[in-house]
């Protein structure tokens, strides 16, 4: 009986309350921080509210509902893109794609709020209220999101960090990433309400300003130098409409867009085609339909990197690849691949769910973990394959051999959301912890090339037609986050919470103590 009191307890979290409501709205909030917008400063306001309602809660059960309905608003609004995808491509029903977008996605994403408001009820003290502030709820808030980049295949969305760019803070990008980024967020929220609660005025603004002018003086650190002249690429946006990508009627319309804008652009050094830009194995169109267009691309050894599905027959297994036109031996398969969508984790479980989904190549095989750069308009490029850019560590592995990166993608499943803009930031991360341009071919947008400090260099509308043309710069060197990747964060984060955990035995031993003594 106890045990079923206790399980039935746990559900309490769901009730919401008045904190639970005001962190409802905080996390809601917190989306205008990001892309499209870049509201930067509303995010540390955001945390700062969070830590005050988690610095006055009463309960274990109360940090636990504060921050799974902070992340209820958080993901509720910022990744809502997914129902986008299952209901208007998938064949789900609105209510089905209701129900897995917010009672499955978001809450699963805001579990990991949740756990940060728990490991926050297990050190927070209020009689240390700068510990607990300054120390203790960044210190859970980044693990959170560690956890959750990390743990299931990683789901990477949404990282404080990246509201950040193009403040002072993007200075520790290259050094300690985006999730160091999210660290010093967090940081300056808890030294925001420690000032405002507790007037601690000279050690908080000490920090404080130590934290944004360290930042600031970072950003004018040249990690990497240019080297070689510019590649000249063209980017090719089809903008065909994800309803239409993978109907047979439209197979030869599609190859006539992306044969015609490759032959208005064959004096560039590279073409770029986007993800899956072939909705059908490369074996196939390669004796087919576009066999004249690879045969002369062989000719004339021209660099055109192709999106296409490149299968084994002996083994059955097919690839989510890039692949060079010229010399089709060259090929990148992509190795991060999109639960539920790209493959099923544990199939044999999850199998069904495949027919439910009703998405044309769903169970895609993983390349490499440590593919090899492609020769491309002369320097080595480092590839990869949409949500691939959203892990800066795993992409950082070949970043030392590479000169600049391309990457391409299919935003159609999201398209009009607000998935597109935050795979932009993602790029700009990308570009800013690297130390390396981004060339993004992408089929209704956002096609850009992006530069090393993080801007956008140029770009063409999205959901037109069009190609970019445009240079990128080869660089050479590497950033201290290439070297160390997360390490630095990891271990600092294990320092930090084997302090804690001394600090609160410390406590416990003083509390006997105590009592012993009366």
């Amino acid at each position: 009986m106890k045990f079923l009191k206790k399980f039935l307890d746990s559900f309490q979290v769901f009730k919401p309350n008045k904190p639970a409501l005001i962190a409802l709205g905080l996390g809601a909030a917190s989306v205008l921080a990001f892309a499209p917008l870049y509201l930067s400063p509303l995010m540390v306001g955001t945390l700062a509210w969070l830590f005050w309602l988690w610095h006055h809660a009463e309960t274990r059960l109360d940090f636990i509902r504060i921050g799974l309905w902070f992340g209820l608003g958080l993901f509720g609004v910022g990744a809502s893109w997914l129902f986008s995808s299952m209901y208007f491509y998938s064949n789900m029903s609105f209510l089905a794609s209701f129900m897995v977008t917010f009672f499955v996605w978001v809450l699963f994403l805001s579990l990991y709020t949740a756990l940060a408001g728990w490991l926050v009820s297990v050190f927070h003290n209020k009689q240390q209220p700068g510990l607990s502030l300054v120390v203790v709820m960044p210190s859970v808030w980044v693990l959170a999101e560690l956890l959750r980049a990390k743990l299931f295949t990683g789901f990477p969305f949404l990282i404080t960090g990246n509201t950040h760019l193009f403040t002072w803070l993007d200075g520790y990008a290259p050094v300690f990433g985006a999730l160091g980024m999210s660290w010093l967020v967090a940081m300056s929220a808890g030294l925001l309400v420690w000032l405002a609660h507790y007037r601690n005025w000279v050690v908080g603004t000490a920090v404080l300003v130590m934290i944004w002018l360290t930042g600031a003086v970072l950003q004018n650190i040249n990690w990497v130098q240019p080297v070689d002249k510019p590649v000249d690429v063209a980017l090719l946006q089809g903008n065909i409409p994800q309803e239409k990508k993978w109907l047979k009627s439209e197979f030869v319309p599609t190859m006539k867009t992306y044969v015609r804008q490759t032959k208005e652009n064959m004096d560039a050094d590279v073409i770029v085609w986007p993800e899956t830009a072939i909705p059908d194995y490369l074996d196939r169109v390669e004796k087919g339909v576009l066999n004249s267009f690879i045969k002369d691309a062989r000719l004339l050894e021209k660099d055109i990197l192709l999106g296409v599905i490149v299968r084994d027959k002996e083994t059955g297994q097919y690839y989510n690849s890039l692949v060079n036109a010229s010399d089709t031996s060259q090929a990148y398969h992509k190795h991060h691949l999109v639960p539920f969508s790209e493959f099923f984790p544990f199939s044999d479980m999850f199998k069904a769910l495949s027919l439910i989904f009703d998405i044309p190549f769903s169970e895609f095989s993983a390349g490499t973990k440590t593919p090899q750069p492609m020769m491309l308009g002369g320097q080595p490029a480092g590839l990869s394959v949409c949500y691939e850019m959203a892990f800066g560590d795993e992409l950082a592995v070949n970043v030392p051999d590479s000169r600049y990166l391309i990457t391409v993608s299919n935003d159609a499943w999201f398209a009009n959301t607000l998935e597109p803009f935050q795979q932009v930031q993602d790029v700009q991360m990308r570009a800013l912890e690297l130390g390396r341009e981004i060339a993004r071919s992408t089929n209704t947008g956002h096609t850009i090339i992006v530069g090393v400090d993080g801007r956008i260099k140029q770009q063409i509308p999205p959901y037109e037609e069009g190609v970019l043309r445009g240079d990128v710069q080869p660089y050479e060197g590497v950033t201290p986050f290439v070297q160390w990747k997360h390490w630095p964060l990891v271990w600092l984060l294990v320092g930090v919470f084997a302090f804690l955990i001394y600090n609160k035995r410390q406590q416990s031993l003083s509390s006997i103590k105590e009592t012993l003594n009366n």
